[in-house]
């Protein structure tokens, strides 16, 4: 039996003249199934069912594959990695079943130095960080020095906890810290006025702690504040879609913080330094993050204390008083750690006492009922009120106008905060 191969493309005729001025004579086809094929318009070429409509998942990223390749060493040491950073990690094609591209494996990593694993003795997800730079290998002393007894014995201990530390066995300049899973402090964001003063407590009492200490964090930004959700989301969460729930599609249903308390600790001590009682603590520019600081735009030794003061002043104006209402009693706080000469700038235990003294003239019950709201929203609302109070050119139209555009507004208005 002959087998008939049928041509994917045909020769495009540009002329029937050839270069001699003469007619072309068109050869005789030689399959009448080839007739059928080109001059059969209602026939559609079909796609081989082989080939998807989306290739998924995505591949590993160098960062990840350095992981993987640690995935049996991490294992003997009693941490087990995701099934995307299996040694032979099969993906599943059909996701979880809602989507083919939604697995959970399908979820790449964005930070390269940190991962998630599971704690195989008692199944607790833990947070693995690799750190490679020799500089910051005194953040796993530091971070295992206040997770000692006598530390944690101290309730404004806001230090993260520590689990363990190993070096890897392919690189000996790598060293693994195991943590807690932890949230960005902001992350969900607060709800009522309360919050925020538990927030503002926590964070100062931790600064106190770990100036007492002689420790300063010198780089105490809002990505180094990090929170233990797991009293408002019990369900837990995915390492990288902090939206979601361990599955990588449920979205999670955070709780209010106001009736379930959470605590807040300080990570990232990889620019942090230690001064011994009497020594006068001045340093050069070691890396801190926040460009407003006064004594870093002068390029002169400073004072790391009371640049920890300002920096953290930064997060409670830009993430507190800059993006919600109904807290203008912090403005005394906010002046008294942004004062520009670090000299004359108080040490963390007066803004501390002087936080206290702000934080009894306050009502409790008014801070509990006080909702909180974002000044942008307020504003997008405003805005569109405005709009809808335009007068059109003709009466008929101006109602007609005036509703659509509320209706417009309102619907932009809901959306953006659902998308917030």
């Amino acid at each position: 039996m002959s087998l008939t191969i049928r041509p994917t493309l045909r020769p495009v005729v540009w002329s029937n003249i050839d270069s001699h001025g003469k007619m072309k004579r068109r050869e005789p086809s030689t399959s009448s199934d080839e007739e059928d094929y080109y001059d059969s318009p209602s026939r559609k070429r079909r796609k081989p069912l082989t080939q998807p409509m989306v290739y998924y998942p995505p591949q590993l990223t160098p960062s990840e594959k350095l992981w993987r390749d640690r995935c049996a060493f991490l294992y003997q040491r009693g941490y087990q990695l995701r099934p995307r950073y299996q040694p032979h990690w099969s993906p599943a094609v059909m996701g979880n079943g809602r989507h083919h591209h939604s697995g959970e494996d399908h979820i790449m990593q964005i930070v390269p130095q940190v991962l998630d694993a599971i704690r195989r003795q008692d199944g607790l997800v833990v947070c693995v960080k690799m750190i490679s730079e020799v500089r910051k290998v005194h953040h796993i002393k530091i971070t295992e020095f206040f997770s000692t007894r006598r530390m944690t014995s101290d309730t404004r201990n806001h230090v993260v906890p520590f689990y363990d530390c190993f070096a890897d066995t392919y690189s000996p300049n790598i060293q693994f810290m195991v943590m807690p899973v932890l949230r960005r402090f902001d992350d969900p964001e607060f709800v009522v006025v309360s919050e925020v003063v538990d927030f503002i407590s926590q964070a100062l009492e931790g600064l106190v702690f770990l100036h007492e200490n002689h420790v300063a964090h010198n780089n105490l930004i809002a990505d180094h504040i990090m929170m233990d959700a797991k009293s408002i989301i019990p369900t837990g969460w995915h390492f990288v879609s902090h939206f979601c729930e361990p599955d990588g599609m449920t979205r999670v249903k955070p709780l209010e913080r106001r009736n379930h308390p959470v605590r807040y600790y300080f990570v990232g001590f990889g620019n942090s330094c230690s001064f011994p009682p009497g020594k006068q603590p001045l340093v050069n520019h070691l890396g801190a993050e926040d460009e407003e600081v006064p004594e870093l735009l002068s390029r002169k030794p400073y004072d790391p204390y009371k640049l920890d003061i300002y920096t953290l002043g930064n997060v409670f104006k830009r993430q507190l008083f800059q993006k919600y209402y109904s807290l203008d009693f912090i403005q005394d706080l906010l002046k008294y750690m942004h004062i520009e000469d670090f000299a004359q700038r108080p040490a963390a235990d007066s803004i501390l006492q002087a936080w206290y003294r702000i934080r009894s003239a306050l009502d409790e019950d008014d801070l509990e009922n006080t909702r909180l709201t974002k000044k942008e929203e307020a504003k997008k609302l405003f805005s569109s009120r405005l709009s809808t109070d335009k007068p059109s050119p003709s009466g008929s139209s101006r109602s007609t106008h005036s509703s659509n555009a509320g209706t417009r507004s309102d619907k932009r208005d809901i959306s953006s905060i659902l998308n917030n």
